[in-house]
């Protein structure tokens, strides 16, 4: 049974083909949405449609490598083209890599604010400019508690998820009157598939296996355990609910306490 009641809603989700994007674009088909989901992935884009429940119109795959500019630019135009309107966009696409500060290369370096920080700000200005402010909107970015603080093993991942910060704050003051709401959800360790390569990074700077950080990262959270990306698209199906609708320009932690002892 749905949470929220998302009848009658279109759904854009970046990175919807696996991890956050796809609890979360699981959550709102259930609740009636309508869901565009974006991910450069086509195969795993196939088995997000499939498993999606059907709302009465087609679901919608676009396949888009949003480290492009110019294909992170058409996303929204593309997705107006099939719906013709849009009330939900979670931008939960990200790159991360775990690289000593000195061998961060320039091509890394731009990979993750072109996919964390660029294409995030197109598609959000984009998609605030064609919704409608009688019916208002919802964009809810996915952070993350790194960018909080300083990294030394992912120093570009924590600088692009501070900016995500900063960048949501912009839009929630540049668009709030027209009925939009910006907000920002931050992730703990969750077990996403990026982590696998996350991982490759961890093991080349410290010799260890992945279910050595999962169980010191367990270890370390307040409530005893890791993220599930459900837990997050929980918070990003309430921010986009109208229960949700009085929150504005916001960081939400989702990490069982993490932030308190990392």
């Amino acid at each position: 049974m749905a949470t929220y009641d998302f009848k009658n809603k279109v759904a854009l989700i970046t990175g919807a083909a696996s991890g956050i994007g796809f609890a979360a674009a699981k959550q709102f088909a259930e609740g009636g949405a309508r869901i565009v989901g974006v991910d450069r992935n086509g195969e795993r884009l196939k088995n997000l449609l499939s498993a999606l429940p059907r709302n009465g119109q087609p679901h919608v795959a676009i396949e888009k490598d949003l480290r492009l500019v110019a294909e992170a630019q058409a996303v929204v135009p593309e997705a107006m083209q099939f719906t013709g309107r849009l009330d939900i966009v979670v931008n939960a696409a990200g790159v991360c890599y775990f690289t000593k500060m000195n061998e961060i290369t320039p091509e890394e370096y731009n990979e993750v604010f072109d996919v964390n920080v660029r294409a995030l700000f197109f598609i959000s200005v984009a998609a605030a400019e064609t919704m409608d402010a009688s019916r208002g909107g919802r964009i809810i970015n996915v952070g993350s508690n790194a960018g909080r603080k300083g990294r030394a093993w992912s120093a570009h991942y924590a600088a692009s998820k501070a900016a995500v910060k900063n960048i949501t704050e912009s839009l929630a003051l540049s668009y709030g009157s027209k009925n939009i709401s910006v907000n920002t959800v931050c992730p703990g360790p969750t077990k996403t598939p990026m982590w696998e390569t996350n991982f490759k990074g961890l093991k080349a700077i410290t010799g260890k296996d992945p279910e050595e950080f999962w169980h010191m990262w367990s270890r370390q959270t307040p409530l005893g355990r890791v993220g599930r990306p459900a837990d997050v698209a929980n918070v990003i199906c309430f921010l986009a609910s109208e229960k949700g609708g009085f929150i504005n320009g916001q960081e939400i932690n989702v990490c069982g306490g993490f932030m308190l002892t990392s």
